[in-house]
């Protein structure tokens, strides 16, 4: 269990050596100098909240992926492998699909409506419930994500500081909080292209230890390397239909609705600049995925299958115990750092949503943009403290990628739902919103008592949304003149797709197809 690989630490401490150390006291000093420099240099009126829209795609594009790969790949999706074997990619072959119908849809619309919050889209569509709802339902599933993040590069800090998980749980939120508070979105976006470095410096690391030390003629299984299983049972997380047909579904909530990703598109310099950093998602996470599916192909071979009670800590059982202490302070780096990029984001689009959907919608309605930034940024301290208690509760022996996803799942229906509604159903209304997210969140439950697997709650959640949401609208309520005008005018928001969009669906394609190879590829070359 995890307290038995917590009694280690003080053998690990042997050999984080004053190298290892060297190299995380730089990272650190390196990070709250970027914040003070961002803060200074490019502090604006609106600064925290879209950083006076100076980003160019590639910038913002990193910031994104940094995002949401996060520690929780770094570790988790090793992790997974080692357990579950090369199937667990096929949950990450969505992403073609995903971006297109972000770039085409989503991205236009909040950007053209220059919009703080995305849920200020929600009120101008429906209304006020609609909006409160939906940054409600963002702020909890933000604290219960970040929680399982914070656990997980909690795990990091205990392998190098004799400290109990609790208490590293709390240092590394008070650090992060810290430099988000400074300087805002534009710190986040700024050190999240350094953090983008250093992990991949430290993958890159690991990877070639990996491949000098194992002798996979030892020990390798062509069951491990399969990455498509046609089976239909829906009790199974990894087929190929939840990877492609319902994880398409919480991936388009994360990436098409969810503050936490579009807020660095809507600090770009135009609509083009917000399309294309999406668009660099769209055609790099498979490979990234595939790059830590494979690392965790080599630590099954390098431990032989060996049985770990936590798969979370595969990875560090390697980089501490058969790595060198320049490696060892690097792969700290690296994982606070992959860590930090999406709490940092966290805490800033949290602080985003309760200042402007809630407190300013609430509490202060003509406060100054002054007033709101100065909010905003306390805000981002109280979000921090409030991911601490999912985090305690986070601990678990599953994949911490896979926790992640599948509680995030549950509220699919009503984030994604909600917008779907209003998009693409001009007479739904804001009854059919509230009435929609109830029986969303019950279908949900039912699902999880039937023993269906994750990766389809959020396709049934959505659908059950819409279903419900276009009956209760025509029979119940009504849209209001000004929405009326709003709902005919938001057509022209959407934009017409181009040839690099379009081109997303060959790409997705080809990706598929390559996983029917890439496992004989894999056996080839390992044997």
């Amino acid at each position: 269990m995890l307290l038995l690989f917590i009694s280690d630490v003080t053998s690990n401490i042997q050999m984080v050596t004053y190298s290892s150390l060297a190299v995380v006291v730089c990272y650190i000093i390196i990070t709250l100098l970027i914040s003070y420099l961002v803060n200074f240099r490019y502090n604006k009126g609106d600064d925290f909240a879209t950083g006076g829209q100076q980003f160019g795609w590639f910038t913002a594009g990193v910031s994104i992926l940094a995002t949401y790969i996060s520690a929780m790949t770094f570790i988790g999706m090793p992790g997974w492998v080692y357990n579950s074997g090369m199937e667990a990619m096929s949950v990450h072959l969505n992403y073609p699909i995903v971006i297109f119908f972000t770039v085409t849809f989503f991205v236009p619309v909040f950007y053209k409506l220059k919009l703080t919050s995305i849920y200020e889209y929600l009120e101008l569509r429906f209304g006020i419930y609609a909006r409160t709802i939906n940054s409600l339902v963002f702020l909890v599933v933000q604290c219960i994500s970040a929680g399982v993040i914070l656990y997980a590069v909690a795990l990091i800090l205990v392998q190098v500081i004799p400290i109990s998980i609790s208490e590293a749980i709390i240092y590394i939120s008070l650090f992060t909080a810290l430099y988000t508070c400074i300087g805002g979105i534009s710190t986040v976006i700024w050190t999240d292209m350094l953090q983008s470095i250093v992990l991949v410096i430290g993958s890159v690391a690991i990877f070639c230890i990996l491949l000098i030390d194992i002798n996979s003629k030892e020990f390798l299984s062509p069951n491990n390397l399969t990455i498509i299983n046609t089976s239909f049972d829906l009790g199974v997380d990894t087929t190929l239909w939840a990877g492609v047909v319902a994880v398409s579904f919480l991936h388009l909530s994360v990436y098409g609705t969810n503050q936490l990703i579009i807020q660095r598109t809507l600090a770009t310099k135009n609509v083009e600049h917000a399309q294309k950093s999406m668009l660099l998602c769209g055609y790099s996470a498979f490979f990234i995925y595939l790059f830590f599916s494979v690392l965790g192909v080599l630590l099954s071979i390098y431990y032989q299958n060996q049985h770990f009670d936590n798969s979370n800590e595969v990875i560090l059982d390697f980089v501490f115990n058969h790595t060198n202490p320049i490696v060892i302070g690097l792969v700290i780096s690296a994982l606070a750092a992959a860590a930090m990029s999406t709490l940092d984001s966290t805490y800033n689009s949290m602080a985003t949503v309760a200042t402007f959907d809630i407190y300013k919608r609430f509490v202060c309605k003509n406060g100054s943009q002054r007033h709101y930034d100065s909010v905003a940024r306390k805000m981002s301290l109280v979000a921090a403290a409030a991911v601490v208690v999912p985090a305690l509760l986070a601990i678990s022996n599953e994949s911490v990628l896979k926790t992640i996803a599948s509680l995030t799942s549950i509220f699919v229906g009503i984030r994604l739902g909600s917008f779907v509604l209003g998009l693409f159903f001009h007479k739904a209304n804001e009854k059919g919103v509230i009435v929609g997210s109830i029986l969303s969140i019950v279908a949900v439950f039912m699902a999880r008592y039937a023993d269906i697997s994750w990766p389809w709650f959020a396709p049934i959640g959505t659908l059950v949304f819409l279903f419900f949401g276009v009956l209760t609208s025509r029979f119940y309520g009504c849209n209001s003149i000004e929405q009326q005008h709003f709902i005919k005018n938001q057509t022209a928001l959407v934009s017409k797709p181009k040839a690099s969009h379009y081109g997303l669906f060959v790409f997705g394609a080809m990706t598929i197809v390559a996983c029917l190879f890439i496992p004989d590829w894999l056996f080839a070359v390992l044997s």
